[in-house]
């Protein structure tokens, strides 16, 4: 992996850490556009990142218009700086649920969500060593670590192991675990190997032997599904304008198959990705360029790309998650959240710093809207 474009997906740099809040008005409030785009009729949304401190890891959970509700102890401890990783934190259960990695005491944080976006802890459970990544489905939690996929059932406010498994023999710099569509296998980025694995799931959901194949660009990053279950990655590319992305999908043979090469954009370290609720638009955040490109998802799984600049947030734009009409991206360097309204269309709007003042070292974003 090209040393720069490492660096712009996973920001080190460690600041002190006082009293997290929103910023001030004028720089915390979304636009109008956004705040319409973001709450359907009474419902709202709510964003969450965490923190990833060394001193003690918190998820911080705002409000669409920049509205701090609240910090959230995990119970676990960060490392103090990035993760270079997709999907740190995660929702579940229509949004009743969250989980949050903690990396610094190799555990995950599994938390209640109220209407209001509160959150309260309901736990923590022991996983792989250095977890960064974290999936779900139903009841079934996936944690990725360093080396190995950790399997538990969720069982009221507690974490049931399933089992460990191990990636790939030959495995490097593991980005994110995710479950595809049907619910057969998980699928993990492998950002040093250049590779992917597939793990199939037994019917307990315990993950089995990982398989690799090799990634058809280079150093692939993170990863969201669209149409026809294609798992879109991004791929970091070795340099300068060297970034694309890719797709695959997954068959009842446990095999995987490429649906679209390494599609360039011309920009700099691709390095996370989102895809609307439809899964016809993907959004790709690149770290290097501080741009979002847009690709078109055929219902083959093919890429064709839209925009290779639909919008520019600048800084260093990074984790991504799409909720209520929008487009939200986590810029750790920044300290900030931007919130970047969609059209119908999934064509991005203006974006807007909708947080400030958060600490270099957060990481994983998610959102919901209820």
């Amino acid at each position: 992996m090209n040393a720069k474009n490492a660096l712009a997906c996973a920001v080190v740099t460690v600041c002190a850490v006082g009293v997290i809040a929103a910023a001030a008005p004028a720089q915390a409030a979304v636009t109008q556009a956004a705040t319409q785009a973001a709450s359907h009729g009474t419902r709202t949304t709510t964003v969450y990142t965490e923190t990833n401190a060394v001193t003690g890891n918190a998820v911080l959970a705002y409000r669409a218009d920049g509205t701090l509700v609240g910090s959230f102890a995990t119970g676990g401890a960060g490392n103090g700086g990035g993760l270079g990783s997709q999907g740190a934190v995660t929702v579940a259960d229509h949004g009743r649920t969250l989980y949050a990695v903690n990396v610094g005491s190799d555990t995950v944080s599994q938390f209640s969500t109220d209407r209001h976006g509160s959150l309260h802890l309901d736990g923590t459970a022991p996983t792989g060593a250095g977890p960064v990544s974290v999936a779900a489905r139903g009841d079934r939690v996936y944690v990725l670590g360093r080396s190995t996929v950790s399997a538990y059932r969720r069982l009221g406010g507690h974490l049931v192991p399933l089992g460990r498994q191990s990636l790939s023999a030959g495995a490097a710099g593991a980005a994110e675990v995710a479950v595809v569509p049907d619910g057969r296998a998980l699928l993990v980025t492998e950002k040093g190997s250049s590779t992917v694995d597939v793990l199939p799931l037994d019917s307990l959901g315990a993950p089995g032997p990982a398989s690799s194949v090799p990634s058809a660009g280079q150093t692939p990053f993170g990863f969201a599904f669209g149409r026809g279950g294609a798992a879109v990655v991004s791929n970091v590319g070795a340099g300068a304008g060297a970034s694309s992305a890719s797709a695959y999908r997954y068959h009842a043979d446990g095999t995987l198959s490429t649906t679209a090469t390494a599609v360039p954009d011309g920009q700099t370290a691709a390095c996370w990705v989102a895809v609307g609720p439809d899964g016809r638009t993907a959004y790709v955040e690149n770290a290097g360029s501080g741009t979002v490109s847009t690709y078109a998802v055929g219902a083959d799984g093919s890429l064709r790309l839209l925009d290779a600049t639909a919008a520019t947030p600048g800084g260093h734009v990074g984790d991504a998650t799409v909720s209520g009409g929008a487009l939200w991206i986590l810029d750790n360097k920044d300290g900030r959240i931007d919130g970047v309204p969609l059209a119908a269309d999934g064509t991005p709007g203006s974006p807007v710093i909708t947080v400030a003042g958060l600490p270099a070292s957060s990481a994983g974003l998610a959102a919901v809207t209820r």
